[in-house]
């Protein structure tokens, strides 16, 4: 609901804070002419993570660039590679001028030995707080998610178009118009 604060959380719950930057690359498709690729959606970003500690003092950055394939059978996979700020700045001239470059603000911490980030989007739009949690899968099913009560979660995100984009920081780097 609202932008969470450090302050409510309890007394005991370490946590990291972190800006994220992430800014979408132009696309060449190779793959677009070939009808037999699985692959229906495809997109690349680079991403510089910042530490920021308790009093707010920006410290070391880490970059990075991932590619997101989309395949016709619903699933999604992602390639991960960590980049020199050097490439990081020669990918962001190639940057898709019909996105927002998307911050967040993210915190990470455990609670009840589960590990959750809230993302807490600035730009383009600040009014939108996502909280991942990681659960462990069990016979294909996740575990349940021991919700932490400091927080204001209004409801659970499911895998369709409408929640990804209205949610997601690819659906919310679209420049509108």
């Amino acid at each position: 609901r609202g932008r969470p604060s450090i302050d409510t959380f309890p007394e005991g719950v370490s946590y990291r804070i972190f800006d994220v930057e992430k800014v979408y690359l132009l696309h060449v498709d190779e793959d677009q002419e070939d009808e037999s690729s699985p692959v229906h959606e495809q997109y690349s970003f680079i991403r510089k993570r910042t530490s920021v500690d308790k009093n707010g003092h920006r410290g070391g950055s880490v970059c990075g660039v991932t590619t997101v394939q989309r395949t016709d059978d619903g699933k999604t996979m992602e390639i991960k590679r960590i980049i020199s700020k050097r490439e990081y700045k020669t990918m962001y001239r190639s940057r898709d001028l019909t996105r927002h470059i998307v911050r967040q603000q993210r915190i990470s911490f455990l609670y009840n030995s589960q590990s959750f980030s809230i993302h807490a989007y600035e730009e383009p739009t600040s009014d939108v707080s996502i909280l991942h949690a990681q659960s462990e899968t069990v016979g294909g099913e996740h575990a349940a998610v021991d919700i932490p009560p400091f927080l204001d979660v209004q409801r659970r995100l499911e895998p369709t178009k409408a929640d990804e984009d209205a949610y997601g920081a690819f659906g919310i780097s679209r420049i509108s118009g």
